[in-house]
């Protein structure tokens, strides 16, 4: 069974070893994960969300678990240049209804990458660049 995004930032962490923490990040790679790292780090992206918690009902659905790898691709919603025909009112229903459908750990992963910043002292942005070169632009 395959990790949940959340579930491999949360595991990356708690390997102490640099050089095993990025061998695990990249044995667990996929567009998803790539996706959520370079949305939280990358400066050149702007998210069109205010900032701190956000108003929604956590998932209880063991189903849930997974979903995020679906859903990252509808991120591009959330951030400037993504989808100017959006109204803010529009966006924040579409980012809490995303926020609602997915693993509850995800979704608390999904409000701190929104505030670009995730809640693992050892996933840095120095320490992304250095597991996949490219990603972050500088």
């Amino acid at each position: 069974m395959r990790l949940g995004i959340n579930e491999i930032l949360v595991k990356a962490n708690e390997i102490k070893d640099s050089d095993e923490r990025i061998q695990f990040l990249r044995h667990n790679d996929s567009e998803p994960l790539r996706i959520i790292l370079k949305y939280c780090y990358d400066p050149t992206i702007k998210w069109l969300l205010p900032q701190g918690p956000a108003p929604y009902k956590e998932s209880d659905f063991v189903s849930a678990q997974g979903m995020l790898y679906g859903e990252a691709r509808k991120l591009y919603l959330f951030i400037e240049g993504g989808n100017n025909n959006l109204t803010k009112v529009r966006r924040e229903q579409l980012f809490i209804n995303l926020l609602e459908s997915v693993d509850k750990e995800d979704a608390k992963l999904l409000v701190s990458i929104k505030d670009k910043k995730l809640p693992y002292k050892l996933i840095t942005s120095k320490f992304i660049a250095k597991v996949f070169p490219g990603l972050i632009n500088e």
